[in-house]
């Protein structure tokens, strides 16, 4: 076999989040800028290579896929693992292979920049960009909502990750993203919006990682199956302001956008403890005329300024705060063909 090559990008959740978990909507988009790489590469048996080692799953992929470890070992390794699992539940085809021909053998790495544990959807950047290089060994086109769901399937059903749809769903659409996920499991229901209807925008992080997504989003869960009123009423005025937001951008709006930025934060709090990095993020963007919310758990905002004029001095103020900063480039599908645009 030939070595081959899966990538995925860092994903933002630039409005409605964290509602996507929990019946609602989100517009989010891919960044350029930070990327996964999967490769997949000959080897003697199945094996995977993380940051502290390599471990063996199997004599060959004929034996491969009984189940997955979920322990994270802090390498990623169990990421690519569940990957594994998720494609050959979804494609068991390509277990089998004729008598003549080898039984397939290969080993799994990847490589990302993406900052680790800072709500910029790491995880599931690698779980996407391992099945994109999985497909193509095997010669078997997934589109985005397989992909999607294959990759959301690797998390929640083989980690037992609190994960919701939004993260897939945009890294494997890529572009700028608007999502209604009110039927639980249905991840269909998405389009494409022009990456230049965004305004001006900045993220910014912590350089230390913080906690897995995972466990931001535990008690919140447990509160929603339980119909807690407060969550339940936040998840629903966070649609309707993904509604708002949409229309917004469509009319050039970009005041009011900023607004809606401001009102996610809001009634994120109502539900979600933020941390002290997060409120330092958001307070040193409002003390230069910019409005900041959460990316995804947290340990990463991402903003916009009432113009161009204001990101200089507020990346001085960030770096000099200690985080990092970056005016992120949208990452548009490769191929021209939108099949789910509106």
């Amino acid at each position: 076999m030939k070595p081959v090559v899966g990538v995925a990008h860092a994903r933002v959740g630039l409005l409605g989040n964290p509602s996507d978990g929990y019946g609602g909507k989100a517009i989010a988009f891919c960044v350029a800028d930070f990327e996964a790489r999967v490769y997949l590469e000959p080897a003697e048996d199945l094996r995977l290579l993380g940051d502290h080692g390599e471990r063996r799953l199997a004599s060959s992929l004929v034996g491969a896929g009984g189940g997955v470890d979920p322990e994270d070992r802090g390498d990623g390794s169990h990421l690519l693992e569940a990957a594994l699992c998720s494609f050959l539940r979804a494609h068991p085809e390509s277990r089998r292979v004729a008598p003549e021909e080898p039984a397939p053998r290969f080993s799994l790495r990847f490589e990302t920049n993406i900052p680790r544990q800072v709500g910029l959807g790491g995880s599931s950047a690698i779980v996407i960009a391992a099945l994109r290089a999985l497909g193509d060994l095997f010669g078997i086109t997934q589109d985005p909502v397989e992909l999607a769901t294959s990759a959301l399937a690797a998390e929640k059903d083989d980690l037992g990750i609190a994960a919701g749809p939004m993260d897939r769903i945009v890294q494997a659409r890529e572009g700028a993203v608007v999502m209604d996920l009110t039927r639980p499991g249905d991840l269909s229901s998405h389009f494409e919006i022009e990456p230049n209807l965004l305004p001006p925008l900045f993220i910014a992080w912590q350089p230390a990682r913080g906690e897995p997504s995972g466990v931001a989003h535990g008690d919140l869960q447990a509160r929603w199956r339980a119909g807690d009123r407060e969550v339940l009423e936040t998840m629903g005025e966070l649609r309707t302001l993904v509604d708002e937001g949409l229309g917004f951008l469509e009319r050039g709006e970009h005041a009011l956008f900023r607004r809606a930025m401001g009102r996610n934060l809001e009634l994120r709090e109502r539900v979600f403890s933020i941390s002290e990095g997060d409120k330092q993020m958001v307070e040193i963007a409002a003390r230069h005329g910019a409005t900041a919310k959460l990316c995804g758990s947290g340990g990463a905002v991402v903003g916009t300024t009432a113009s161009d004029h204001g990101f200089e001095s507020l990346e001085k103020a960030f770096v000099s705060s200690g985080y990092c900063f970056l005016r992120p480039r949208v990452k548009t599908a490769a191929s021209a063909a939108k099949a789910g645009a509106r």
